[in-house]
């Protein structure tokens, strides 16, 4: 049943039109009362000096196989890669949507650092994940990343609550106001290169096994074009193009000029959430057939061509012939026998990716609340007001002026090259636009 407000006879659904919530695409609010709970939200981060950290999953913190070959791996201390294996998690899903493959095993290695990443971030960031997977993806590995629901608690936005998988949002969980949000994420095209956007290289701990949920992502565009609906524009000089996925995680000096959306009216859905709906619309059952299709088949070709264990197996042949070859020379004696610990091993344990992104995300912090701190005034009322007696003000109020990560960002990039001299060499055709 339908309710109506007694007071402007308006029925609740059409004022009920923002989406903030991380599991319930239902659950909508007014835009007051969206407000309001923003509010609320930033005077308790900025009591605790802390900003909003969106966290990607797959090749920013984790990376996943379906292939078997790392559970017979884990169970042989003596072959080479155990030590890089030996704390890969592992969990099973029976509802991934996987048709012929039943209860399909996952296998998840947390990028290196990231106990000590998380437990140091949420220090100064209150941390949400936003993946592109599905949900009871997510949960599983929010169960791996975090056991004791400490840092993100239930701030787990999937696929499935994201209307659609072309584009990411913050305007899906901060409908209202962004300036404290920063993000992390290894693709910055469904981000639409946004100005939050701190870039990060990219996690790819199982050789060839690429993202377990590729197919639900757009390609990825790795130029910008100028007949693209997007434009960008490099911060470090006008005449010079930086290619985003070769920067520098923090020297991602693409600014974003069309997309921005300015916050909603009242009344009304925001501009960006009523395109990911409508894109999501127009996607239909047989669009995401077919994503399923395709990574049924990627997890099928995991698990039946083995490629980590044909990859090492190659590595083992080269690495015997090398021996046989020493043990044919006269000086070398006696052919010594190969023992299967020699052999080199195709997965390694040396990501420092993380310790990258700490830097950055406290250079980002710390350049914010510096800010703030240069803009307050001090508080009016307390015990001065109250000796004079003048009444406290009882509600809160902000005492300085709160920076915007979108103009902040941008200023921290633009750094990164400064005292540098850039200089392009190659063959261009003639003919060609050399900033294409």
């Amino acid at each position: 049943m339908t309710e109506v407000d007694y007071l402007t006879k308006e029925l609740d659904s059409k004022r009920a039109t923002v989406n903030m919530t991380h599991d319930n695409v239902a659950l909508l609010f007014s835009h007051k009362e969206a407000k309001i709970a923003e509010d609320e939200s930033k005077f308790r981060l900025l009591e605790s000096q802390k900003l909003s950290l969106i966290v990607d999953l797959d090749q920013t913190v984790i990376h996943t196989t379906c292939e078997r070959t790392i559970a017979d791996w884990q169970a042989d201390p003596a072959n080479p890669n155990y030590e890089a294996v030996k704390d890969v998690k592992s969990f099973q899903l029976a509802d991934d949507n996987v048709s012929h493959v039943a209860a399909n095993w996952y296998y998840v290695k947390m990028r290196p650092g990231l106990k000590d990443f998380l437990e140091s971030m949420s220090q100064i960031y209150e941390m949400h994940i936003y993946t592109m997977a599905t949900r009871a993806y997510a949960q599983a590995v929010a169960k791996i990343i975090d056991p004791k629901r400490k840092y993100f608690g239930d701030r787990i936005l999937s696929r499935d609550e994201n209307y659609t998988d072309k584009l990411k949002s913050l305007h899906r969980l901060f409908p209202n106001n962004t300036n404290m949000v920063v993000i992390i994420d290894d693709r910055a095209d469904i981000w639409q290169y946004s100005e939050h956007l701190v870039r990060v290289p990219v996690f790819n701990f199982f050789p060839g096994a690429g993202d377990i949920n590729a197919s639900f992502l757009p390609k990825q565009q790795e130029f910008v074009t100028t007949t693209s609906k997007i434009k960008a524009e490099a911060t470090a000089s006008p005449k010079t193009r930086i290619d985003p996925d070769k920067a520098a995680p923090i020297s991602i000096a693409v600014r974003s000029v069309d997309i921005m959306v300015e916050g909603p009216t009242n009344g009304a859905t925001n501009e960006l959430e009523q395109q990911m709906i409508s894109m999501g619309a127009a996607e239909g059952p047989e669009v995401l057939e077919q994503q399923v299709k395709e990574q049924e088949k990627l997890i099928i070709a995991q698990q039946t061509e083995r490629p980590l264990l044909q990859q090492q197996l190659v590595l083992d042949q080269e690495d015997e012939a090398e021996e046989a070859d020493k043990s044919d020379t006269p000086e070398h004696g006696d052919p010594q026998p190969t023992e299967h610990h020699r052999h080199r091993s195709l997965l390694h344990d040396d990501d420092r990716g993380l310790e990258v992104i700490e830097a950055n995300l406290r250079r980002v912090h710390k350049a914010f609340y510096d800010e703030y701190q240069r803009s307050k005034v001090a508080p009016k009322g307390g015990r001065i007001a109250e000796l004079k007696g003048e009444k406290s003000p009882k509600k809160k109020r902000i005492d300085g002026i709160v920076p915007d990560i979108a103009e902040l960002m941008p200023r921290i990039k633009s750094d990164t090259l400064n005292d540098c001299v850039i200089v392009f060499s190659g063959i261009i055709p003639l003919g060609m636009d050399v900033e294409q």
